[in-house]
């Protein structure tokens, strides 16, 4: 008889403020009755048990950074601010922008490749590996870019197309494309030579 009224008070406290209010007061209640923690949640109260309180409280959680996987890490002093800057760069994006290049530099260097195709997978293998690396070579890494995904062309096409205006221009101009002045100028010089000897 308790029960069924009891139920019936519930129903309508229900129906008057709506479950979510019912069972957020209920959890307050819980918490300040003993401090009970399994039941501070209103998720807790409804399934009798600790559960996130949805799928995008579940999804909130942070993504792992190479930054902070290298943070924990115990490393001595000179690899630790390579191994930094790797990190830096591999959390922006300038170090093994792609799982593509991941996937490379763990068959370069015999790595298993994660089987999870994401760069945040690969993040203790590679990083557990450079740290077992010298520090130079993670200083090689970092002055030469290395595994930086696509090579950067920028500068030699820029030199390329620079190169290839002037001798246009020179050429229009009627005078001897740069290469040729300068192999006339080397033999003009190594003939004055030998005819001084």
């Amino acid at each position: 008889m308790a029960a069924s009224k009891l139920d019936a008070s519930v129903r309508r406290i229900v129906k008057e403020h709506g479950l979510g209010n019912v069972l957020a007061a209920l959890a307050k209640v819980a918490d300040g009755d003993g401090g009970n923690g399994a039941l501070a949640t209103p998720d807790t109260l409804l399934n009798g048990a600790a559960k996130p309180a949805s799928a995008r409280a579940r999804k909130a959680a942070p993504k792992p950074t190479a930054s902070g996987y290298v943070a924990k890490m115990d490393l001595p002093d000179d690899k630790r601010r390579a191994m930094a800057e790797l990190a830096e760069r591999f959390d922006g994006n300038e170090f093994m922008p792609s799982f593509g290049d991941v996937r490379a530099f763990c068959e370069s260097y015999g790595i298993d490749v994660p089987a999870s195709r994401t760069r945040a997978s690969a993040l203790p293998r590679v990083f557990k590996f450079l740290a077992g690396m010298d520090a130079a070579e993670l200083q090689r890494m970092l002055d030469y870019r290395m595994h930086s995904g696509p090579s950067r062309l920028g500068p030699i096409s820029d030199a390329i197309r620079n190169y290839g205006k002037a001798r246009q221009a020179a050429s229009r101009a009627g005078q001897a494309p740069v290469r040729a002045r300068a192999s006339a100028r080397r033999a003009a010089t190594s003939a004055g030579d030998s005819a001084s000897a």
